[in-house]
């Protein structure tokens, strides 16, 4: 909040409106299920109005050879990059390793 892109008002009801429908957030998430390693959206490259102020850094994980879920950081399109992409990576194949406790270390 402290970010002058997330304390408008209207801004934040249009974000919150769009996880509460869920809708575009699930599909954005699995087109970020398809690519590999770590994608990036700055503002208005999500194509989704509500996260034209955001920016999300997404990271697919995966159980053997099939991708089951995503996870991301939304922040302020200011958000500190070269620490946020990192964080996404290495939480995701840390993720991965867990779900898979018979393959070898992801890092």
């Amino acid at each position: 909040m402290e970010f002058s892109e997330l304390a408008d008002r209207e801004r934040l009801k249009s974000l919150f409106s769009a996880f509460s429908q869920k809708q575009e957030v699930i599909h954005l998430l699995d087109q970020c299920m398809k690519a590999d390693g770590v994608q990036i959206f700055i503002g208005e490259e999500s194509g989704y109005q509500a996260f034209d102020c955001c920016s999300l850094v997404t990271a697919p994980y995966s159980v053997g050879e099939e991708v089951v879920g995503v996870l991301g950081v939304i922040g302020p399109t200011r958000m500190s990059y070269e620490k946020i992409i990192p964080y996404v990576d290495i939480t995701a194949k840390l993720l991965s390793a867990a779900l898979n406790p018979k393959s070898s270390s992801p890092l």
